[in-house]
Formats: C-alpha cells, sequence, structure tokens
C-alpha cells in the first residue's frame, strides 16, 4: 500500500464527516495550524496539528505506527474521546486506520 491509499481514507474520511448533519461543508481545518495537510506524501510527513507532527519521525517504519499521533487520533484521540478525529464522528472504520498504520509501519512509501 502506498500513499496514494491512505490519502484516499483521509479524504474520504473528510467527504463522509461533511455529509453528517450538523458538520462543516466544506471542513474547515485551518484550527489545526498552518501546516495540517495531507494532499501529499511530504505534506503530511511534515504535518503539525495543535503543535504535534502527525506522524513522528521516530514511529515510521519499525513497528509503531500505533504510536503515530494521527492514529492516536483517529483511534481515541490524545485527550480523550472528545479529541477523536473527526471530531464527533463518523469515524474512520478500524480497518482503514489499521492500513495506514501498517504505511507507517512500512515506511510510509510511495
Amino acid at each position: 500500500m502506498g500513499f496514494d491509499r491512505v490519502k484516499a481514507i483521509l479524504d474520504e474520511s473528510i467527504r463522509v464527516w461533511q455529509s453528517h448533519p450538523g458538520n462543516d461543508n466544506p471542513a474547515d481545518l485551518s484550527g489545526h495550524g498552518k501546516t495540517f495537510s495531507w494532499a501529499t506524501k511530504a505534506a503530511l510527513l511534515a504535518a503539525v496539528g495543535h503543535g504535534a507532527r502527525l506522524i513522528q519521525p521516530e514511529v515510521i517504519g519499525n513497528g509503531q505506527g500505533h504510536l503515530a499521533n494521527l492514529i492516536v487520533d483517529l483511534r481515541t484521540g490524545r485527550n480523550g474521546p472528545a479529541s477523536r478525529m473527526p471530531q464527533g464522528g463518523p469515524y474512520i472504520p478500524d480497518p482503514q486506520i489499521k492500513e495506514i498504520e501498517d504505511w507507517i509501519d512500512g515506511g510510509c512509501l510511495d
């Protein structure tokens, strides 16, 4: 699996979130920070949201993808359930989160 699949999962999650009643359409992600993006692989690997790297370099390619801030935010939220992303759901299904985790574990290949 490559970055294109990761981007597709994240893009789809925003599309589904936007279509959920009560959520912004389009989603306003500007509050996450200036570098919060997954438009490209380089952007995702450099992305910072709320002051923390989404994918810390030290978790890439060594079986520690589950510790990436992105994975924690998608599964449980770093600050508890209220901070799980996307905020208020609907949430990315666990198998798709696992795909992103596996991509990180595999070294974030193209």
